[in-house]
């Protein structure tokens, strides 16, 4: 079963530490984009963290009606203590899980915050990796759909939030973010019976894309094969204008996914490179959903 062939353990899903032989820049981080569509609140937040180097870097947008309403960026976090299930940063992010199921957000800065349940809605997918690359030298992904539920509070007023939400966790290898010429990471949630993630990755300016990705039907989570992402940004290839999607599942099936231009934008820069996480709708059929469409570049 597809399922079962990628889902990620639950030692997968935990904190890690380099070992012998890691590179400078080995990194894990964590990731959340979530979105109540009712209320036209979205939240963005990545941590990531740099162990060799005794540092974390976070960013965190909350969004309401297609604006960003608060943000916060800082690369030079102190690198927070090894918890198997716990990730506290000193500007008061704390992350706590229990693995491949569930994640409790909590964030609050003067009058802005949020406390969020988050809830997995299908099994978790670990990318594919070379059976015999070590973790210090390649790295692992996990890719993961579901709910959030909790409260936002934006200027003082706490917002009852529930919605769409999505996650990924890296750890292992390399994060020299100028070594990663192009990209376009897609995900999409249009309940819990549907989500998808497509990924096209160009590592040199006249390199081919490397294409990856998963989908979930409610029943079997799948790796995607046959993947083509037409995007054409616009603005000098500087700012997403939509986006669409085509690729098959492993039994056949084809799906194609096209996303709106943004409906907000949150964008983060690590010294060259660019960053840039837009909120989007999605449209598969008559299905409607909404999620990520990250723009990254070298400026």
């Amino acid at each position: 079963m597809p399922t079962t062939t990628h889902m990620a353990s639950v030692s997968d899903d935990q904190r890690h530490a380099p070992g012998p032989g890691a590179v400078p820049l080995w990194n894990e981080s964590f990731w959340f984009p979530f979105y109540d569509q009712r209320e036209q609140i979205g939240v963005v937040l990545r941590v990531g963290t740099l162990p060799q180097q005794g540092t974390a870097n976070v960013y965190l947008f909350v969004t309401h009606r297609g604006a960003v309403v608060h943000s916060l960026i800082d690369h030079a976090l102190p690198y927070p203590s090894l918890e198997p299930t716990r990730l506290a940063l000193a500007n008061g992010l704390t992350v706590e899980w229990t693995a491949r199921e569930r994640f409790r957000l909590r964030y609050a800065h003067a009058a802005n915050g949020f406390d969020v349940e988050w809830q997995g809605g299908s099994p978790t997918f670990l990318y594919p990796h070379p059976p015999d690359a070590p973790v210090e030298q390649y790295p692992r992904h996990i890719e993961h759909a579901g709910t959030a539920r909790g409260t936002v509070t934006i200027g003082g007023r706490a917002h009852a939030f529930e919605g769409l939400a999505h996650r990924d966790h890296s750890w292992g290898g390399e994060r020299d973010w100028a070594k990663m010429w192009a990209w376009d990471y897609l995900s999409g949630e249009f309940g819990t019976d549907l989500w998808f993630n497509a990924v096209r990755i160009r590592l040199a300016p006249d390199g081919d894309y490397i294409h990856l990705g998963c989908v979930w039907d409610g029943r079997e989570l799948h790796a995607i094969q046959d993947v083509a992402i037409d995007s054409q940004p616009t603005d000098g290839g500087t700012r997403q204008a939509g986006v669409e999607a085509r690729f098959a599942d492993e039994r056949g099936k084809p799906y194609r996914m096209v996303g709106s231009a943004p409906l907000v934008n949150c964008c983060v820069q690590f010294g060259q490179t660019w960053l840039k996480d837009a909120i989007v709708d999605w449209r598969c059929g008559e299905r409607r959903g909404v999620g990520i469409h990250e723009l990254g570049y070298v400026e």
